[in-house]
């Protein structure tokens, strides 16, 4: 509280924002770094990302389904096992 009563104000004149708000806002920003990391290293956006792209390279074929994408996929990695990490 500033000593007229009210809450405390910034430059613009507009209530500032509370640490509390503050800490909360790079809490989130931070979670959601690490859940997009996650996600992308682990694959689970690949089918997504892969649909994507066939649309926009190849807009006059239908997108395989989500079953065929990985089918096709971990029959590669079969073929190459030195492609994949793990």
């Amino acid at each position: 509280m500033s000593a007229h009563g009210g809450a405390f104000r910034g430059p613009d004149g507009r209530p500032a924002e509370t640490l509390g708000a503050l800490v909360g806002r790079g809490v989130r920003r931070v979670w959601s770094s690490v859940r997009w990391f996650v996600t992308s290293m682990m694959g689970d956006t690949a089918y997504a990302t892969y649909a994507e792209h066939h649309r926009r390279v190849h807009p006059d074929t239908p997108v395989p389904d989500e079953r065929t994408f990985w089918r096709e996929r971990f029959a590669e990695q079969d073929r190459t096992p030195g492609s994949r990490c793990c």
